[in-house]
């Protein structure tokens, strides 16, 4: 049986994957690491661990005694902060430990972490973009307020889930922003009329093997709707961008339409937390993956079901003693808890 390591077992992202696995029609003996005891992800796998914070200088080395120990055969990283480090490691891991790294190589985790590096890359590479400049370049402050009108949304060029965004709505909001220190990116504000989508990509050799593109509403920065309705007809230019990229295996594209083409303004080197609301219209894409990375079956463009995903809350019951022995050991083999499902009527 294949060992599968999930980092970042709390997160939202961490948890998906952690879904796809257990509903894998193959058998995994799935490992967690996350630094709070309390991470509901732990409930979904077989072995638990507390680990360090990535910013901790002992985090990698505590990760590597996970992955020899363990003998993992595959590792998902399920959180952003851990990306950069994992990736510049990638090579050594996978040689040192024989275990399948999933994420893509550093250029690629450092584009997808910064905004205004992805708006670029999407300009040099002839793709559409998001008009785009930081609060520090003058020049390219007055270009934006010539060629685009207000209003304009500004954003830490390292965000996430909407946090930190400010909207600019006219020349006193523009002037506030670039009057003080920040890491904030303005960029136009590209219309919601034809609504935003969120791709997730699977590249393989440089491929683009599969693409799912799904419709979403957000809340608090997270899709809780999302929606598919026939082949979408831009996938063609999200599967470019993502192999003109570079990618390796999974990334995130999130875009808007203006003038007819998607306007990507945001990406994730990595899966992202509509990967479980993949596996429902009928790609678990994480499977998908590993049956490729081991021999099991080729990587294709999966055939997809229309339909809508809800998201809602559901809730897992652990005993003290399950949350004692992992807190006070840092590890836990038949992690147990209770779940409670919706009775769907």
């Amino acid at each position: 049986m294949k060992k599968i390591l999930v980092t970042g077992a709390g997160s939202l992202l961490g948890q998906g994957i952690l879904r796809c696995l257990n509903n894998s029609s193959n058998p995994y003996y799935i490992i967690t690491a996350d630094p709070d005891f309390r991470a509901p992800g732990h409930s979904l796998g077989d072995k638990a661990y507390t680990s360090r914070m990535a910013n901790d200088p002992q985090f990698l080395s505590e990760l590597e005694k996970i992955i020899e120990k363990e003998q993992v055969d595959a590792m998902f990283v399920g959180i952003d902060q851990e990306l950069p480090l994992v990736s510049e490691n990638k090579r050594r891991l996978e040689e040192q430990y024989g275990v399948k790294v999933i994420v893509s190589g550093p250029d690629v985790i450092a584009i997808s972490n910064d905004k205004w590096l992805t708006a670029e890359f999407l300009r040099e590479n002839g793709f559409p973009y998001p008009q785009s400049a930081l609060t520090t370049d003058r020049g390219g402050i007055e270009k934006l307020r010539q060629s685009c009108s207000y209003p304009f949304i500004a954003k830490p060029v390292d965000g996430a889930r909407s946090m930190g965004i400010k909207i600019i709505k006219g020349d006193e909001d523009l002037q506030h922003v670039c009057s003080y220190p920040n890491n904030l990116v303005v960029q136009e504000m590209l219309s919601e009329e034809e609504g935003e989508f969120t791709a997730g990509t699977m590249v393989i050799d440089g491929k683009c093997r599969a693409i799912v593109s799904l419709k979403r509403d957000l809340k608090d920065g997270n899709t809780y709707r999302a929606y598919r309705d026939g082949d979408n007809p831009y996938d063609a230019t999200i599967s470019s961008i993502a192999e003109r990229l570079g990618v390796e295996g999974p990334a995130n594209f999130q875009y808007r339409i203006k003038d007819g083409k998607p306007v990507v303004f945001e990406i994730n080197g990595r899966f992202s937390g509509t990967t479980p609301l993949r596996y429902m219209f009928g790609f678990n894409e994480v499977e998908a993956l590993l049956n490729h990375l081991f021999g099991v079956e080729e990587m294709k463009q999966p055939q997809l079901r229309n339909g809508a995903v809800f998201r809602a809350w559901a809730d897992i019951f652990v005993e003290n003693e399950q949350l004692n022995e992992l807190q006070e050991k840092g590890v836990l083999e038949g992690y147990r808890s209770q779940y409670y499902p919706f009775k769907n009527k």
